[in-house]
């Protein structure tokens, strides 16, 4: 399946898949003690980093693992794989979400507790009673699905990419072939300037791309990049396998 197609595929998963956890992390806030002094510490107390790491698990293991399996195959063609694909994989991705992950997962967070605030702050009137204090993080935070299938929204977009592109890569580096990378983008009047310039960049598997934008990506979606680079990007990454001067397969080691 041509990758913009699957995308929007993985996008849907993606957003299920974050929508599920938002909604039950906003229903897990408790208001029945939320004051005018109260409701910010609430809101924060109840809302976890390790809420959100168990959100980016289901993610880049839905996405990633499906993601990385259609790479493998692709490149089981030209050459066999590691028959423990799959569990060498996910351990790359919690792996992942243990070290690097955690400043994606703590910027997560701190997005959804400031946006609740902020929209229960504007929906408040001045000296505004404990009764409509309570009432109004029901009305947001419980009661209309508006807020997290915002949130839901916004967090899929930027990390159907970035599962992706994680898997990719890793799904790459354990293939015994030497290869380069090469990033593809969508090529239409949504995608990044520097992106749509990038387009057909062919580097080594282990170097970053250098964006027109000066800034090194490993893939598209880099969680280490700047996020001018990674947010709602649409871009994918191939691979292609070297070979010598007589045409034979470069491997990394020769059976």
């Amino acid at each position: 399946m041509e990758w913009f197609k699957l995308q929007s595929l993985y996008e849907r998963k993606t957003y299920r898949i974050v929508q599920k956890h938002v909604k039950a992390i906003l229903q897990g806030i408790p208001i029945n003690n939320a004051s005018l002094n109260t409701y910010e510490y609430l809101i924060n107390a109840n809302i976890t980093d390790e809420q959100i790491k168990k959100m980016f698990i289901e993610i880049y293991s839905t996405i990633g693992l499906n993601y990385g399996n259609r790479i493998n195959k692709e490149l089981e063609k030209v050459q066999k794989a590691n028959i423990l694909f799959n569990d060498v994989l996910l351990e790359q991705i919690l792996l992942f979400l243990s070290n690097e992950g955690g400043v994606k997962i703590v910027s997560v967070r701190n997005t959804l507790i400031e946006s609740l605030i902020l929209a229960i702050k504007e929906s408040l009137k001045e000296n505004a009673t404990v009764i409509e204090i309570q009432n109004a993080i029901y009305n947001i935070a419980k009661k209309s699905g508006t807020f997290y299938k915002w949130q839901a929204l916004r967090i899929a977009r930027t990390e159907t990419t970035s599962a992706s592109g994680l898997a990719a890569i890793e799904t790459a580096r354990q293939s015994n072939l030497v290869m380069t990378k090469k990033w593809i983008s969508a090529q239409d009047d949504r995608t990044r300037l520097d992106h749509f310039i990038d387009n057909g960049q062919i580097v080594e598997l282990d170097e970053p791309f250098i964006m027109a934008s000066g800034a090194k990506l490993d893939y598209p979606g880099d969680t280490k990049a700047p996020p001018n680079e990674v947010v709602n990007c649409r871009c994918t990454i191939g691979f292609i396998p070297k070979r010598d001067a007589d045409g034979m397969l470069i491997l990394k080691n020769k059976a």
